[in-house]
């Protein structure tokens, strides 16, 4: 399979950011206030609002998260997809990865927790649990498809233990 350098890892990245947007987005929708959720969290997170509007989605608070929410996944993405590199030739990489996508699973919840009380209100954990594992399958899956030397090295040995390329 052809590797695209850091397109691969931003493409990584930008799958993980529309599945959290997509689930964000139909959680609204199905709330009768589609982009409500975007709209807050670029009102706390960026905008720095203590008392962002729970009624109306704001346009500028939306931008404003949308082009925050795409970097850091693109950030990510090239960070998983490098470890995913790694994880080709060492076991101890493959470690990494599983522990980066545990971080990954409880890490925003954290932003939001200590953000502000708005946002620990309104994103309650299974929530943040459930749009955080949809991403994390998607880009697994996109990685694991598209890197069959890591899928050998998983079957060969099995995360942490040593291997000659860790010597």
């Amino acid at each position: 399979m052809t590797h695209l350098g850091p397109r691969e890892g931003i493409t990584t990245g930008l799958i993980g950011a529309a599945i959290v947007a997509a689930f964000y987005l139909l959680l609204d929708t199905i709330n009768g206030i589609p982009l409500l959720t975007p709209s807050i969290l670029g009102e706390v997170l960026v905008l720095r609002s203590g008392t962002p509007n729970l009624t109306a989605p704001v346009g500028m608070a939306i931008g404003m998260y949308t082009a925050v929410h795409l970097i850091a996944f693109a950030l990510f993405g090239l960070f998983l997809t490098k470890m995913v590199h790694l994880s080709e030739r060492s076991s101890v990489a493959r470690y990494g990865v599983l522990q980066l996508l545990v971080a990954f699973l409880f890490a925003f919840y954290g932003v939001l927790a200590v953000a502000s009380e708005v946002t620990r209100g309104l994103f309650p954990l299974w929530g943040v649990l459930a749009a955080n594992v949809c991403a994390a399958l998607a880009m697994g899956a996109y990685l694991w498809n598209r890197h069959p030397a890591f899928r050998a090295a998983i079957r060969r040995t099995p995360l942490g233990a040593g291997d000659s390329a860790d010597a």
